[in-house]
């Protein structure tokens, strides 16, 4: 018997292929996904030692959507994010700011793989200059081309969480301006590494009063951060922390530094400030603005997804759809 299409055939498949994550998604003629994925085969899963980085990125990618190619043949693959760094795959190169995120499509890598043809989208650099250093962005751009509105007139701030999270500038798809903030990284080796992380409790319980005393404690004084930290540990000697909230202190005090001092530089306050992000971290990062007295806006978590299909317009991947007038 004949297999029968689906109400919507697939046209790609897109991958956010990050550090230590792997989303895959199977998307249809308008963009909308079809089918995902969310998987821990990040670029760290193939060794730096890899005698064959093709066959062993062909494995992972095989092992995610091997089951989509076979049951829909010959769909292009398009992949952003830190498989087109200097450890994954291929190198994708870097477009400089300014950029118009419509020009993103232009400048794909390609990359034979035993599953395919892997196009992989290119980062953003930000050069360096007597007063700022040099900055990169590589999957964001991505996100960016699929959350904002190219018709949008007024300056917009983008707030894209992380482990290494991107603070961006854009009018409308033009993004003018970026910058990069540790605070993942840094919560992440306190929790874990760290003196403070002998008296925490890990748990995946949300202790609002303790998140925003921190943030109170890293908001009033950026500067003193490093100073400030260490009263995770001195509370929780003292008997006001307890071992399941010390975290939710820390990721406080590191997010309220930090959003302090993103603001100072930050566009038009009366203009709301986009996240997107997981859900825990765009839920912390809009309660640290709100603080601050910014007003919030929660992009499509997707952002990546929808990006992946512009771009894939863009440089003729997959058709684009004509508008008609009636």
């Amino acid at each position: 018997m004949a297999k029968l299409a689906p109400t919507e055939a697939p046209q790609m498949i897109g991958l956010d292929w990050g550090t230590s994550s792997l989303r895959a998604f199977l998307i249809g003629s308008d963009g909308g996904v079809l089918a995902e994925r969310n998987g821990s085969d990040g670029i760290m899963a193939v060794g730096a030692d890899t005698g064959d980085l093709q066959g062993d990125f062909s494995r992972l990618a095989h092992a995610a959507i091997g089951d989509w190619l076979s049951d829909h043949s010959r769909l292009p693959l398009l992949a952003c994010g830190m498989i087109g760094s200097t450890q994954g795959v291929a190198e994708a190169g870097y477009l400089d700011l300014p950029t118009d995120l419509s020009a993103v499509g232009r400048h794909l890598t390609s990359v034979e793989l035993t599953i395919g043809e892997l196009h992989i989208v290119p980062g953003l650099q930000k050069t360096s200059t007597e007063a700022t250093a040099p900055d990169v962005i590589r999957g964001e751009e991505t996100q960016l081309l699929g959350l904002l509105d190219a018709e949008q007139d007024e300056a917009t701030t983008v707030i894209l969480p992380g482990t290494h999270t991107k603070w961006v500038s854009c009018q409308g798809q033009h993004v003018t301006d970026f910058s990069t903030s540790m605070s993942g990284e840094m919560f992440g080796l306190l929790s874990t590494s760290s003196i403070l992380s002998r008296l925490a409790e890990p748990t995946d319980d949300f202790h609002p009063d303790v998140f925003d005393w921190g943030l109170q404690v890293g908001g009033d004084d950026p500067a003193a951060l490093t100073s400030s930290i260490f009263s995770a540990r001195t509370w929780a000697l003292d008997g006001r922390l307890r071992a399941e909230e010390v975290n939710d202190y820390l990721s406080g005090m590191l997010l309220g530094a930090e959003v302090a001092g993103q603001l100072t530089t930050t566009v038009d306050p009366a203009v709301p400030v986009i996240v997107c992000g997981s859900a825990d971290l765009t839920m912390r990062y809009s309660r640290a603005l709100r603080r601050q007295g910014r007003q919030t806006v929660n992009a499509d978590p997707r952002a990546a997804a929808i990006g992946l299909f512009h771009i894939a317009e863009q440089s003729g991947l997959v058709p684009t759809k004509e508008i008609t007038n009636d």
